[in-house]
């Protein structure tokens, strides 16, 4: 494989444009979920096609590619990574049908808040002050954005949350379990951990399905446009810039996400909204580029 080389200004603005692209496309989400969710699909459906397509895809490309998958010593821990991410998918997927999506996108990206104070909890990392102003942004952040929806929405925000613990709880897992590999081969297999995940769910509690063409439509854009392109171009973009502006880079997301929702899906925009909203992405962006620095140095 060719090397890359991050400083060169030209890789950078490559690099750039593709984590950008991808943070893009993974904010596209709730604009495909909004329609298969109007066709009659529900969460354990939508999320069973979603991975299943995925995972196919990707493979196929590896066949293709003719990469091998992990080893078996890292499959299962690959797998059970798998199990996290397609917890945290049903508890975000959950929170946008049954609250606003932009509250649940809020929620879902406090996540780093979660890494970090278990991480000084129980990973003995340093608490340094920029850390514990980062969470106290995010507390105050996720109080404000829910202050004005507690008594109808307590089930969505109790998803959200859910969603924002797992995957955090997938990160911190990751991390320690998981030693650096081929990132695509990595993917496939926690798309194939989602995939069978949402088997069991569809198998114990049974799934809805999309009745429309529209809807079929839209899962597939979700499988292909909101999931295989962006895990493309992070993967292939991510290096170029490294992994702290590549993690500063992906706060688009939210920001994309809860822009669908205001001006596609119709939904509302409130002062406290917008204000926890914004506090809750300088967070994560705070967080993340300060876990960055701490693994680089």
């Amino acid at each position: 494989m060719q090397s890359i080389n991050p400083t060169c200004p030209q890789e950078y603005a490559k690099g750039f444009a593709l984590v950008l692209l991808s943070a893009f496309c993974y904010g596209l989400q709730p604009l495909f979920a909004h329609f298969a969710y109007s066709s009659g699909a529900d969460p354990v459906g939508l999320l069973l096609v979603r991975f299943s397509l995925a995972a196919g895809m990707m493979l196929l490309w590896l066949k293709a590619q003719r990469v091998r998958l992990p080893s078996l010593r890292l499959l299962g821990p690959s797998l059970l990574i798998g199990i996290g991410y397609a917890a945290a998918a049903l508890g975000y997927y959950s929170a946008s049908r049954t609250t606003s999506v932009s509250l649940a996108v809020i929620l879902m990206f406090s996540f780093p808040a979660f890494v970090t104070l278990y991480s000084i909890l129980f990973m003995d990392e340093k608490a340094s002050w920029g850390r514990i102003l980062s969470m106290l942004l995010a507390t105050v952040g996720v109080a404000l954005s829910t202050g004005m929806h507690l008594k109808g929405d307590l089930t969505g925000i109790g998803w959200a949350l859910f969603a924002a613990v797992s995957y955090g709880a997938a990160i911190l897992y990751g991390t320690a379990k998981v030693p650096p590999q081929n990132p695509l081969t990595s993917a496939a297999v926690i798309l194939i951990g989602g995939a069978l995940t949402f088997t069991c769910a569809w198998l114990l509690k049974g799934a809805s399905w999309p009745q429309t063409a529209l809807g079929w439509s839209s899962t597939l854009g979700l499988a292909l446009f909101a999931t295989i392109l962006p895990i493309a171009t992070f993967v292939s973009g991510s290096p170029r810039v490294g992994a702290s502006d590549a993690s500063t880079l992906s706060t688009l997301e939210p920001i994309v996400a809860v822009t669908i929702a205001v001006l596609l899906i119709g939904e509302e925009m409130t002062p406290s909204l917008l204000g926890g909203g914004a506090m809750v992405v300088v967070a994560a962006v705070m967080l993340s580029r300060g876990r960055t620095a701490q693994t680089v140095n």
